[in-house]
């Protein structure tokens, strides 16, 4: 009488053996497949502490909003007149909560812009820092200096102050809003 184990491999035979093999594979895969799964489900975009032992009360958690849904957060701007901003995000971080440390802080925001008049749409970047957060940079990256044609310098992160910053910029470097006098001083 065989014992239940030489019964077993009895069943797998040299002519079973690839078969097992591949239903061994195949559910390996299946596994390391709906871990992946399973991990981007519960990602949290927002910044980690670094503390794994369990939530911080005291942590901002990510909202992760649409660029427009920030848009909407935004109170009517009557400086714009009739355009539009129609997205505001940045490249990096959430706009909403932010960055996890307000006073060290650097990114690429990218504000879509449209006007209604001549159904225009184009996108404006800034990079947004404060000076910790350009020297940051400089560190992290070991560069000599940081050169950007459109940087917007702020002491801390406060996202309403940003806003007001790049309409301010919106205003001052596009042709809409120039006077008929201005326009014909610059020709």
């Amino acid at each position: 009488m065989c014992s239940p184990i030489a019964n077993a491999l009895a069943v797998f035979s040299d002519y079973n053996a690839p078969k097992l093999l591949l239903l061994v594979l195949s559910a390996a895969s299946l596994y390391a497949v709906a871990r992946w799964a399973s991990s981007l489900r519960g990602r949290d975009r927002s910044y980690s502490s670094g503390n794994q032992d369990g939530p911080d009360p005291h942590k901002q958690t990510s909202i992760a909003l649409d660029p427009q849904e920030v848009v909407a957060s935004f109170p009517v701007d009557p400086e714009l007149g009739k355009i539009q901003i129609t997205k505001f995000f940045f490249k990096e971080l959430d706009a909403i909560p932010g960055p996890p440390d307000p006073w060290t802080f650097a990114d690429e925001l990218t504000v879509e812009i449209y006007d209604p008049d001549s159904d225009h749409k184009w996108l404006q970047s800034y990079l947004v820092a404060s000076p910790q957060g350009l020297s940051q940079i400089l560190r992290d990256k070991s560069w000599k200096y940081l050169y950007a044609t459109e940087m917007l310098v702020l002491p801390k992160y406060d996202l309403e102050e940003i806003r007001r910053v790049v309409v301010s910029r919106i205003v001052e470097t596009n042709e809409y809003f120039k006077s008929a006098d201005s326009k014909e001083e610059s020709l």
